[in-house]
């Protein structure tokens, strides 16, 4: 009841915040659970999940304001590296002092990073302030009065526009992806994906943009692959909820989605084409190159700030201080006497020198592998490697 307090558009618009509502109907179904009662009738009658997921925003909902009633105009994000060696960091004076220069604050923080969402006019006083508990990373500042703008434009553009042209004609079948990178979205085009859709890790897709995504491939049947273990659960629920015939191949790395990709034959049945993908899963293992961001022991292995992890299908089994040292190390654990094909996916950052490098290492260690390499542009993971 508090939310429009909180938010100046949902006062203005007279609405409460629809995830804190979302969260109070989740927490009186386990309240009713745990006590062993039925549902509230408030609660048993919301919409089914297939109704959730195909209901469409209100799409004049930013028409009922004025674009210079913004006040705070930059919706501003960023992480601070917290630095012990400056200022104490308290979490609640930290957000308390944050709280004037704008709205919609959000502080939360660990004991070394502090990560902050916040409207304001002036976003460089906000990190300003903020850099005198450590270095700023990670910053995103986007202007909401031009965003604002673009919307009410963009319903006049489709309140004018013609009747839309008849939809193309309907493919047998139709891949979805899940890629994190521009380079990697190119990679699995080129390979015959029918729709790409942004994320991965941090950033993942809500099950409306898969189903939007499954609509969009306009096939009679359509496969998904999920490429990230987290994102299985909502390819599965878009799956139940597309209605038409879907296929979710439970893909959790990169490497795995482009092997499973490349077995995919349009010629072949649906059940046919789904073992082929899930058997292809089986015959890639998938390396990934990151750093870690504290110091921490996992399965034995020491682990410092700042030191570069190499990942064997989604466990920690190597750490080095050097980001090539750390990438060698996980290829001598991966490429064995049947190994054939090292793929070599270079993150945004990892440079174009070291990859060469990388690439040079691999075919003169391992003369009877073909190496590739492809530029992925993908954040966090300076490498992602496939062996087949």
């Amino acid at each position: 009841e508090r939310t429009p307090e909180l938010l100046p558009f949902l006062k203005y618009v007279g609405v409460v915040d629809s995830g804190g509502k979302g969260l109070l109907y989740v927490y009186d179904g386990f309240l009713a659970s745990l006590k062993g009662e039925k549902l509230s009738e408030k609660a048993a009658a919301l919409p089914s999940l297939d109704d959730l997921v195909s209901a469409e925003h209100h799409k004049n909902a930013q028409s009922h304001m004025n674009t210079e009633d913004i006040e705070f105009g930059y919706c501003t994000e960023f992480m601070v590296k917290l630095d012990s060696g400056k200022r104490n960091f308290n979490e609640d004076a930290f957000r308390q002092d944050l709280s004037g220069f704008g709205d919609s604050l959000l502080v939360v923080s660990d004991e070394n990073i502090a990560k902050v969402h916040i409207h304001a006019e002036y976003p460089g006083e906000v990190m300003t302030y903020a850099q005198k508990y450590g270095s700023l990373i990670n910053m995103k500042i986007e202007n909401m009065r031009e965003q604002h703008s673009a919307i009410l434009n963009q319903n006049k553009q489709e309140a004018a526009a013609p009747a839309e042209k008849a939809p193309a004609e309907k493919q047998p079948y139709g891949v979805v992806t899940v890629a994190m990178g521009e380079g990697i979205a190119e990679l699995f085009e080129s390979i015959g994906a029918t729709k790409v859709i942004e994320g991965g890790q941090t950033m993942n897709p809500s099950t409306e943009d898969i189903v939007q995504a499954i609509k969009d491939a306009n096939a009679d049947t359509v496969v998904i692959l999920p490429n990230n273990s987290n994102i299985v659960m909502a390819a599965n629920q878009a799956a139940d909820v597309a209605g038409q015939h879907v296929i979710v191949i439970p893909t959790k790395t990169v490497p795995q989605g482009m092997a499973a990709l490349l077995a995919f034959n349009p010629a072949l049945g649906a059940d046919e084409n789904q073992a082929a993908m899930l058997g292809a899963i089986g015959e890639v293992k998938s390396g990934q190159i990151t750093y870690a961001v504290r110091d921490t022991n996992i399965d034995g292995i020491d682990i410092k700030k700042g030191d570069f992890m190499g990942i064997l299908n989604g466990k920690i089994v190597e750490t080095a201080s050097d980001q090539l040292a750390a990438a060698k190390k996980l290829l001598a654990g991966m490429i064995d006497e049947d190994s054939e094909i090292v793929t070599v996916i270079k993150g945004e950052d990892a440079p174009e020198e070291e990859a060469e490098e990388l690439a040079a290492f691999i075919s003169e260690t391992y003369e009877d592998v073909e190496v590739e390499v492809h530029d992925g542009k993908q954040p966090l993971y300076s490498y992602i490697l496939a062996v087949e």
